[in-house]
């Protein structure tokens, strides 16, 4: 990674801020801009992260996508049990991870890798270090990858889905997310905490926990901005790019004529939150997009048309 991190303090505080350690919510600021009390706004925040709404926040790293340039999609038949899901939680070339309903594949692993040879080592890991439980007798896992490079990601914006949200919420005032009923201010601390409204690194924190003074901390945080290491702090939907209850689809498009407009297209919709050029057989675009229901991807696609 970039040298600033061969700095031990630098690599510390960036384990720290990327797991949301001292990435805070300011109430009063969310408060001021609702015009609501405090109070409300506390305990409001705290509902929409017991019900796993949103997530706590934390610092992405762009940097990221640099270091590991190959981006796979891999279908694949893992062994439904505990120690599988632990290592598919744990595991950090595991960028997300979905159950899916196939033919032949249970799971959907996207992964980050150095390159391919990088990405054979790694599975072949899995296996022989027994990350995984394998049925007796079997000694692969059924798979099927994508190979893609994150510099061919077009769009990647997990808060793109918020507007959907917003529009759901005018055609149904009554909505209910995980159990708890969604008014308009928490519809508004949702899209807040996603854009990254009220959250902040608090340097005071993150002094204590490095045992360096706090000047120090906000220097060092301000470097790892300036150069893009990482991103200002955000919350993120439990699956990143979809609000609870959504349907996630994983696209393949091939694009034969006006491929820019329709890229375009596919840039401005809220419903696509991940978008990557492809050379997988005749597709040349693969697309993340959620829906609130099924049918509307249907009418997405005719608009596209």
């Amino acid at each position: 990674m970039s040298q600033i991190l061969d700095d031990p303090l630098n690599l510390e505080l960036l384990q720290l801020i990327c797991s949301g350690v001292g990435v805070e919510i300011n109430i009063s600021e969310l408060s001021q801009r609702l015009k609501k009390h405090r109070n409300t706004i506390a305990s409001r925040v705290d509902n929409l992260f017991t019900n796993r709404i949103v997530e706590r926040p934390f610092h992405p790293i762009p940097q990221i996508f640099a270091e590991y340039p190959l981006l796979v999609f891999e279908k694949a038949n893992l062994p439904r049990n505990t120690k599988t899901n632990k290592w598919i939680e744990s595991d950090p070339h595991i960028w997300a991870a979905f159950f899916v309903k196939d033919e032949v594949y249970n799971s959907l692993l996207i992964e980050l890798h150095e390159d391919i040879h990088a990405y054979q080592e790694w599975r072949d890991r899995s296996i022989d270090e027994e990350w995984i439980s394998l049925p007796s007798g079997q000694e692969s896992i059924s798979s099927d990858e994508i190979y893609l490079s994150t510099k061919a990601i077009i769009k990647n914006d997990p808060a793109a889905s918020i507007e959907l949200l917003k529009e759901n919420f005018q055609s149904t005032p009554e909505m209910t997310i995980n159990g708890l009923k969604i008014d308009k201010l928490y519809l508004d601390l949702i899209e807040a905490l996603v854009l990254g409204t009220g959250v902040w690194t608090n340097p005071n924190s993150l002094s204590r926990n490095l045992d360096v003074h706090r000047l120090t901390v906000q220097r060092r945080l301000d470097l790892l901005l300036q150069e893009k290491i990482i991103s200002n702090p955000v919350s993120r939907f439990p699956r990143i790019w979809a609000p609870p209850g959504y349907f996630i689809v994983l696209s393949l498009i091939e694009l034969k004529k006006e491929k820019d407009r329709i890229s375009k297209t596919l840039v401005d919709d809220p419903h696509t939150s991940l978008l990557v050029r492809a050379g997988a057989g005749k597709y040349n675009l693969l697309a993340i997009s959620c829906f609130s229901r099924l049918r509307d991807q249907a009418l997405s696609l005719h608009r596209l048309a």
